[in-house]
């Protein structure tokens, strides 16, 4: 044992706490100090300072292992520690772990700031024991209101879960009924909850079946959109691989930093798009290459920068992705694809039954694999919903009546539940794989669910490959959402947090580290390969601190891409980061972008505008969605007027309708329909008689077209197919019309249950929550009558006044609010009505 006393600790403590000692790093006790070798805490200099103060006359003891055995400093472990960054930085970056794990992983920890500052990036540590969301919340709220700025937090370990309700709107698809199903299933986990400190949350209770979450309620008056302070990520081990959790994330740590000891540049970009998704149009897979072409040009300059994969190309095409994920040299790969916590699905029920393929099993035909994707089927349905399937299916595919005998069923049982598990990617396939893309994005749901025991994306990243972050989806998704927005803003070296940061939505989340960025430029831009042992991934060194200068990009000249040379790259993507964090709101900052022949660039600075626009903002975007050259600029410019600017909305989406890339004409066609513009009819009908090869946007025009007016409508399609070259013009009109007939009786009947006092409260709200997705304008008039009858039932009123709140584009809004503000004047309104109007307020204006 080794004995000090009160004298030689303070002496020791002196001699170390102002001065270059060895035993200071960075502002902290190090960890290879010979007395506190394997220490399982570190002390910031104002807590040694306490510490000093503390100790009494008597001997203290701390034993072999550099354990301390007083009394004392094991309470003093369980308060919050913050370690300090090593040195002036502009901006920092907060690590928040617990104190278990920090116990256990403390070397890489240290190692993972060690290396971050080297690149000019000052790291906080904040370790603590915390029992709530809101303890770690409130130390977080103090770090980021010291100076420098706090660009971004990461949150390693066991971190308190929120899940959050009453903000589904802030999501893209989620929109289950928080009343009728349970608050597990109905919640949205989401670190909103920590990185938006402007949001404003009620507690609710603790998960009764983990006391590591909590439920949170958005409150009415808070603000009712997503604005984060900062971008954050979790490092969270699955607990289900088999391996400890603290080990996987020690692995981690360390594959980390060997990525950021790298230059890695933007060279090398690989997309999947799975089965189902979008449709399966091959018209989105086919327009979204070369609009990547405009966000990574340095990855298509050669065949080996990109690959585009579709679910076709086999029918069993995860192991071709095996193939795919586990070669060197990926920087980022993109699963387009459904998915839940525990799957990536990649073929579907029926692969490819065209193509010959390989199963685990050997070569299964077109015709094996049919008859077991129905075995399977037949398998997992019941009662009428079977009878009608094993009808269907022996009409469609001509089967003898003993196709689905039990004989037959019980002896395939084997092979085709192997056969199955042959079609998805699921957990324990990636147990064993080593995933080499550096970055994975998963467009996909549930994939992201880092509150599960195992989840997809925390299997990509915690296992023995070269993948550092990912980013995923607690709940479902949308599939039109613009998942690659901004997404060359990592070809120009962002780092991937600030990246996240300004595609925000409640259940969008970066798993891994935050920080981590690729370099502008590619080894075909000039560099000579025979420079290099490895090409692609290069030592890195230097970066930006409070007192240097990275460049100051002040003018276009300085926005030219990377020819390759490291130095350039690496300054480059400083300088980015740099007004990232520092100067976002800083319209000036961004216009030397905007004016920039790049159209990373030009998003970039339509973003960034939006958050101080100039006066002629509106105009700047409609003239940019008419005349950009580039795919990405012009969907940037419609995305801005859809969500900051408000303006020329008709204008716009009357542009878009007819623009080249699929993605803006899809947007455009959604968005018609929450419009309710007239003027958008005659596109929409276009749309839908004569897109064929658009699938997915055709879909959306449909959709939309049910919320206008009928009689116009159905004219608009007569007088189009009058005279075109429409296969047997006029029937297929007259089915269209039909269709739309249909659908306008539908919608009528929707609202006579709305109406009628006399029917059950819950099928009025089923018929109420159906105008989230479908903002029918034609009704707005009886919708208000409803909500200001006082008569009525509160609930009922309390959904419709909710349901109002998705009309933010329609163009009965401006009548809505009007009456709203009128409703709230009521004192009698019930206390749970007049909050509901003041949140829908709050969402509309």
């Amino acid at each position: 044992m080794k004995r000090l006393t009160l004298i030689s600790l303070i002496l020791f403590l002196n001699a170390f706490l102002f001065q270059n000692s060895p035993l200071l790093a960075n502002g902290v006790l190090s960890l290879n100090a010979p007395l506190l070798s394997n220490a399982p805490f570190a002390l910031s200099v104002v807590e040694r300072v306490n510490l000093e103060c503390c100790f009494s006359a008597e001997e203290r003891v701390i034993s072999d292992d550099g354990t301390c055995n007083m009394p004392f400093l094991e309470s003093f472990r369980s308060q919050p520690r913050l370690i300090p960054e090593g040195g002036r930085f502009a901006t920092r970056l907060l690590v928040v772990i617990d104190s278990l794990s920090f116990d256990q992983v403390a070397p890489e920890v240290m190692a993972y700031k060690q290396v971050l500052e080297t690149e000019g990036l000052g790291v906080v540590v904040l370790v603590g024991t915390w029992t709530t969301p809101d303890e770690v919340k409130e130390e977080i709220i103090k770090v980021y209101r010291e100076a420098p700025v706090m660009e971004g937090a990461v949150f390693m370990g066991d971190i308190p879960v929120a899940r959050i309700r009453n903000f589904q709107h802030a999501t893209t698809a989620f929109k289950m009924n928080e009343k009728a199903f349970p608050i597990e299933e109905s919640s949205v986990t989401s670190d909103r909850f920590y990185d938006d400190l402007d949001l404003e949350f009620e507690f609710l209770q603790v998960d009764e079946n983990n006391p590591r979450h909590f439920y949170y309620k958005l409150k009415e008056e808070s603000p009712q959109v997503i604005a984060s302070d900062f971008y954050s990520a979790r490092m969270m081990p699955p607990s289900d691989m088999g391996v400890d959790t603290h080990d996987l994330l020690r692995r981690y740590l360390r594959k980390v930093v060997e990525a950021h000891r790298e230059v890695n540049w933007a060279d090398n970009v690989k997309f999947f798009n799975g089965h189902g998704y979008n449709y399966d149009c091959l018209t989105v897979w086919q327009n979204q290459q070369f609009v990547l072409r405009e966000q990574f040009p340095e990855a298509f300059r050669s065949s080996r920068g990109n690959a585009f994969y579709n679910f076709r190309q086999d029918p069993f095409m995860k192991y071709h992705l095996f193939e795919r994920l586990q070669s060197p040299e990926t920087d980022l790969f993109v699963f387009h694809e459904h998915g839940a916590f525990d799957t990536q699905y990649i073929n579907g029920g029926y692969p490819a039954p065209n193509m010959l393929g390989m199963s685990s099993q050997g070569t299964i035909g077109p015709m094996e694999a049919l008859s077991i994707s129905l075995r399977n089927r037949y398998r997992a349905l019941s009662g009428e919903r079977l009878e009608a399937f094993v009808e269907k299916s022996v009409k469609e595919y001509h089967l003898t009546p003993d196709f689905f005998a039990s004989e037959l069923l019980d002896s395939t049982r084997v092979a085709d539940s192997t056969f199955a598990a042959d079609i998805n990617i699921v957990l324990s396939d990636l147990r064993d794989l080593k995933p080499q893309p550096r970055i994975t994005i998963f467009d996909a749901c549930y994939n992201g669910s880092f509150h599960k025991p195992g989840y997809v994306a925390g299997y990509h990243i915690f296992a023995d490959g070269g993948t550092v972050v990912t980013q995923g989806n607690t709940v479902n998704v949308l599939q039109d959402k613009w998942s690659m927005e901004l997404i060359g803003m990592l070809a120009e070296g962002a780092r991937i947090g600030f990246w996240q940061k300004e595609i925000q939505t409640l259940e969008s989340h970066l798993i891994g580290d935050p920080t981590y960025r690729l370099i502008p430029g590619g080894i075909s831009a000039g560099t000579n390969p025979s420079d290099f042992s490895n090409p692609a991934h290069q030592s890195i060194s230097g970066g930006f601190s409070a007192e240097t200068n990275p460049g100051n990009c002040g003018t276009p000249a300085h926005l030219a891409m990377s020819d390759g040379n490291d130095r350039d790259g690496i300054q480059q993507s400083n300088a980015l980061n740099r007004k990232l964090a520092l100067e976002r709101n800083h319209r000036e900052a961004w216009l030397p972008y905007l004016e920039s022949d790049n159209p990373n660039y030009q998003s970039i600075a339509l973003k960034m505008l939006s958050y101080n626009p100039p006066a002629n903002y509106p105009e700047l975007l409609l003239q940019t969605l008419q005349e950009s050259p580039y795919a990405s600029v012009r969907m940037q410019a419609l995305q801005r007027t859809l969500y900051s600017s408000g303006e020329h909305l008709t204008e716009a989406l009357l542009i878009g309708l007819e623009d080249p890339y699929e993605l803006i004409r899809r947007n455009a066609a959604r968005f018609a329909g929450y419009s309710g513009d007239e003027r958008l009819i005659a596109p929409l009908v276009h749309t839908l008689l004569f897109s064929n090869e658009s699938q997915r946007v055709q879909y959306a025009a449909q959709n939309s077209l049910e919320m206008f007016d009928f009689e116009k409508v159905q004219g608009e399609l007569s007088r189009q197919a009058v005279g075109s070259h429409l296969p047997d013009a006029t029937n297929t009109a007259e089915r269209v019309i039909s269709y739309f007939a249909s659908q306008k009786e539908r919608y009528g009947n929707y609202l006579t249950v709305m109406q009628d006092k006399t029917a059950k409260a819950s099928e009025r709200i089923s018929a109420i929550r159906f105008l989230r997705n479908n903002n029918n304008h034609l009704q707005v008039p009886e919708l208000l009558e409803i909500l200001a009858d006082n008569s009525d039932d509160t609930e009922v009123r309390v959904v419709l006044a909710e349901a109002l709140g998705w009309f933010r584009w329609s163009v009965k809004k401006e009548q809505i609010i009007n009456a709203l503000e009128e409703l709230r004047e009521n004192p009698s309104m019930p206390k749970e009505l007049s909050d509901e109007i003041t949140q829908t307020l709050i969402r509309l204006t």
